[in-house]
């Protein structure tokens, strides 16, 4: 039978064009692709309140500062990006055309009294340590008035009236407080109301730098920057299992990260392997007996970390964050006990230690519900 005539009143009737072609998406251009990769600079500025690091040791800022330095140096590309350019990113200052014009733009008298001498380059230290705020400092015009303060912990440290606990909270950043920030010390002088920024609370703080300097740099620019390799200088008799309680404060319980001293090499080749579990009885407490618990590997423990929640803290929900953040990186291995039954260990994960302290950080401050843990990229990233 011949349809021919239907199938032509079937497409006339066709009102809601359903027997059109789909259209084809557009695939994107040079174009979109530059601006969606210049998009990512500008969100990692604004979370980080400072410029990737082409020296930073997560992969991916490295990248980031990279991909800017190539667009800077393409005049095309800044042109294309103005418009996108809400934070000045590629807004190159002019290079002075003479030594003169240097000097007389000057404006922190950095070159006072220097002559020609600064032309000469002798004995000069090579730190590899470089800050990341480094840019956002200025000289401190009041410093002679915190200079004692730096020699009496200096001193401290070498007479051991004072010790240095590693930086693990932001919490624990205090107006007073001395720091040790990629091998410098910094003083807290002043710090500011905490504001919403960008979807996250900060406070502006007053860091005063040993070397004569300071910054007006966020207080989670500094955490950043100390949970590298940072410390904070404290009396010798202080109690790291009590920093940060008060009189007023109810302990919920604790999180903790352990590491195995297992010499099974199964368990050795792991790199970043650490127990992260949560606990209302003391850690100490918890890990009793390790060395006869396939939940600790049949093997004694280390406690790298404990921090001391409290507060409104439901146990499971802690749990739950905390296995959902890492569960990429979760130990797929069998334990067998001492009877021989085979026993599958959890809590148990194959993560940097200053991304499980980051991780628990939020869980603290309750912005863990906004990140996820990238195991390819080994970092903490924002839920878009």
């Amino acid at each position: 039978m011949d349809f021919t005539e239907d199938l032509l009143k079937l497409f006339k009737s066709d009102s809601e064009g359903l027997f059109n072609p789909p259209k084809k998406s557009l695939a994107p251009t040079a174009d979109d692709r530059l601006a969606e990769s210049f998009k990512e600079i500008i969100s990692f500025v604004d979370q980080n309140d400072r410029m990737p690091e082409i020296e930073s040791g997560d992969i991916s800022e490295a990248k980031l500062a990279k991909r800017l330095e190539s667009i800077r140096g393409n005049a095309d590309k800044i042109a294309s990006l103005k418009e996108l350019d809400s934070l000045g990113l590629l807004e190159m200052p002019k290079a002075p055309k003479s030594l003169d014009e240097l000097f007389a733009k000057d404006e922190f008298g950095l070159f006072n009294s220097a002559a020609v001498d600064v032309l000469k380059i002798k004995n000069v230290p090579i730190n590899k340590a470089k800050p990341v705020s480094v840019e956002r400092r200025v000289p401190a015009p009041d410093f002679e008035s915190f200079r004692k303060g730096f020699v009496e912990r200096q001193n401290g440290l070498a007479s051991v009236k004072y010790k240095l606990i590693r930086f693990r909270n932001i919490e624990q950043l205090k107006v007073g407080n001395y720091y040790i920030s990629l091998g410098q010390m910094v003083y807290v002088a002043d710090m500011g109301e905490k504001k919403l920024v960008h979807g996250t609370r900060k406070a502006r703080l007053r860091c005063i730098f040993e070397n004569g300097t300071e910054s007006a740099m966020y207080d989670r620019s500094l955490a950043n920057d100390l949970y590298e390799d940072g410390y904070v200088v404290v009396s010798s008799d202080y109690l790291e299992t009590a920093q940060l309680l008060t009189d007023e404060d109810v302990v919920k319980g604790h999180v903790y990260i352990l590491k195995s001293k297992s010499l099974d090499p199964k368990i050795t080749s792991i790199k970043d392997l650490y127990k992260i579990g949560y606990s209302t009885t003391t850690t100490v407490e918890r890990i009793k007996n390790a060395e006869g618990d396939p939940t600790y590997l049949m093997a004694p423990v280390e406690i790298v970390a404990n921090f001391i929640l409290t507060g409104e803290y439901n146990p499971q929900k802690v749990e739950h964050f905390i296995h959902r953040i890492f569960n990429d990186a979760a130990l797929d291995l069998n334990i067998i006990d001492s009877v021989g039954r085979e026993y599958h260990p959890k809590e148990w994960y194959s993560v940097p230690l200053p991304i499980i302290e980051q991780a628990v950080n939020l869980l603290q401050s309750g912005e863990i519900t906004k990140y996820f843990y990238d195991n390819n990229e080994q970092r903490m990233r924002e839920i878009k």
